[in-house]
């Protein structure tokens, strides 16, 4: 007979039940993209916004495209995403072998929970910034805190902090 401490027992079991409360990660209406397959070359990850998105010439533009969760990116024949529409990706995305397109527009699902770039760009105090990406340059948590973190740096701590609230990164 095998003796399996209680301990052992109990780590076995709570992982199993942590597995239960994992969440997608990302941004709805958020995209990365790369100009190679499987998500490699230069890549760059695209922040939710209701803007056209143009592809670039034929043969140096995207190849590989994935939205984040709970968001959705059109394809559109033309550049100023009109015309047809070639294509609807959802998350994960295509790692290669996009048909030709002009340009896109990524959106979030509101069917899902997701909350709309509109009303995320209408609560911004920058134009550019996204009050989801907590702490980030011109969302609303930093500049609550702003004082605090210049008093921060002028003492050393110019990499920012981390702890003033769970999760948020200034």
């Amino acid at each position: 007979m095998i003796f399996v401490p209680p301990l052992i027992l109990f780590a076995l079991a709570s992982s199993v039940t942590a597995r239960l409360n994992l969440q997608r990660r990302g941004l709805p209406g958020a995209v990365y993209t790369c100009d190679k397959q499987d998500f490699r070359g230069n890549c760059q990850w695209n922040p939710p916004s209701d803007r056209c998105v143009i592809q670039g010439p034929e043969g140096s533009g995207i190849v590989s495209m994935g939205p984040d969760p709970d968001g959705s990116c059109t394809l559109y024949e033309k550049f100023d995403c009109t015309g047809k529409e070639i294509r609807i990706l959802k998350f994960p995305g295509v790692a290669g072998g996009l048909q030709t397109f002009a340009s896109f527009k990524c959106t979030a699902n509101p069917q899902l929970g997701a909350v709309g770039t509109a009303d995320v760009a209408a609560k911004a105090l920058d134009p550019l910034a996204d009050p989801r990406l907590a702490g980030g340059v011109g969302s609303a948590e930093r500049k609550e805190h702003e004082e605090e973190l210049k008093k921060m740096e002028a003492e050393g701590f110019s990499g920012g902090i981390l702890g003033l609230k769970k999760g948020v990164y200034y």
